[in-house]
């Protein structure tokens, strides 16, 4: 029987937002069983689902009233890719920070203070039957499965880029050696009209991959970093339904907006065990 789990202890991390580059610093702290995963800022709560997106430009927007917390994916990612069900997340600022642009430092802090397993079991939801949204030029389906895994596809006119494919399964294991050290990127060319729409103006070369005409900012840290931040993505977005999944999920040419459409489908459709 898989039992919950939530961190050993409380960390933080901090620097600035990807999309504001305004300052912020996020504290995770332990959490009871069944709690799920929720923000606090000052005395407001936020639960961490897809009833909660206000916005899927570029980054996955939770918001209620007057609150706003940007750019939650990177975070969500770590919490799901390892399988943590509970935790608590203090944030000061509007956005959740950038750090490297991957979800590898969220790991990293995780893993330095251990999980703690909880007594109470896991509530898996289980797809009944296969399901799939479109929204734009991006296709998923999420299929029955005793596991969850993703294969992803991307297409980008782009020399550098172009199409690409891969198969990723849901261990923890997998996701901290192929998933989480995956950077978010941008194109050269969108910089200025990113910027001008309020979006990007913490980008740097710190926290992101820019994708020039001819080549990359730097070294890549896999031949298709590009494809498997778009999972890191993914494996984030699907935090929001609030339970592990158990599901097979392909993704053509996912986006924030189509992530969360799934999410919320796979929610309705979807039984728990």
């Amino acid at each position: 029987m898989d039992f919950q789990q939530t961190i050993g202890d409380e960390i933080t991390l901090s620097g600035v937002g990807l999309h504001t580059g305004n300052f912020g610093k996020v504290t995770l702290k332990p959490a009871e069983a069944d709690s799920g995963i929720v923000f606090r800022q000052g005395t407001q709560l936020l639960e961490a689902n897809w009833r909660h997106v206000v916005d899927t430009r570029r980054c996955t927007v939770l918001g209620s009233g007057d609150l706003r917390i940007g750019t939650v994916e990177h975070l969500l990612s770590a919490l799901n890719g390892l399988a943590i069900d509970n935790a608590v997340v203090e944030i000061e600022g509007e956005e959740v920070p950038a750090v490297d642009g991957s979800a590898a430092p969220f790991v990293q802090a995780i893993r330095k203070i251990g999980l703690n397993r909880l007594s109470a079991s896991r509530k898996a939801l289980r797809l009944k039957r296969a399901c799939a949204v479109r929204e734009g030029d991006s296709w998923l389906v999420a299929a029955p499965s005793d596991d969850f895994s993703i294969v992803c596809v991307t297409e980008f006119e782009h020399p550098l880029l172009g199409l690409q494919g891969g198969h990723f399964d849901g261990t923890p294991e997998s996701y901290e050696r192929e998933v989480a050290p995956a950077r978010t990127f941008g194109f050269a060319t969108e910089v200025e009209a990113l910027r001008s729409a309020s979006l990007a103006r913490g980008g740097s070369l710190e926290n992101a991959i820019v994708i020039f005409e001819d080549r990359f900012s730097g070294e890549l840290r896999y031949p298709d970093e590009c494809l498997r931040h778009k999972v890191l993505d993914l494996f984030g977005d699907l935090t929001l339904v609030g339970h592990p999944i158990k599901a097979a999920i392909t993704a053509i040419k996912p986006s924030h907006r189509a992530n969360v459409a799934l999410a919320r489908m796979i929610s309705e459709e979807a039984v728990s065990e």
